[in-house]
C-alpha cells in the first residue's frame, strides 16, 4: 500500500518549491485544494477508496459528517473521492505550512 503521508509531503515539497516569494498561507491553501483535486487518489473511485481505508476511522467519520451537513446526496464512491480530496488538501497544506515555516526559520 502507497504511503500517503510521503506522497502528500512531496506533494507539499513541490508546492514549497515552485511557489512566488511575494506568497503565503492563502496560496498554500489554494494550490493545496489544486494539487489535490488533481491527485489520481482522489479522481479515480478505486484508489480513493483505497485512500480512504487508510485514513484514521475518526477522520473518515468527521469529513463523512461535514459532506452530509452540505446537504446533498452522494454515492458510495462520490462519497469516498470528496472524503480523500479534504483529506488529502488538509495535508498537503499542513506539510507545506510546516515546511515554510522551517525554511522562513532557516
Amino acid at each position: 500500500m502507497i504511503d500517503y503521508q510521503d506522497y502528500a509531503n512531496s506533494l507539499a515539497q513541490n508546492l514549497i518549491e515552485d511557489m512566488p516569494d511575494d506568497e503565503g498561507e492563502c496560496y498554500i491553501y489554494d494550490m493545496a485544494s489544486e494539487y489535490a483535486d488533481g491527485s489520481e487518489h482522489v479522481i479515480y473511485y478505486y484508489k480513493a477508496h483505497d485512500f480512504v481505508q487508510w485514513m484514521h476511522a475518526s477522520d473518515v467519520e468527521h469529513l463523512q459528517g461535514e459532506i452530509e451537513a452540505g446537504g446533498s446526496f452522494v454515492g458510495y464512491n462520490e462519497l469516498a473521492s470528496r472524503i480523500a480530496y479534504y483529506h488529502l488538501s488538509n495535508m498537503i497544506s499542513a506539510a507545506a505550512l510546516q515546511m515554510l515555516e522551517e525554511k522562513d526559520a532557516a
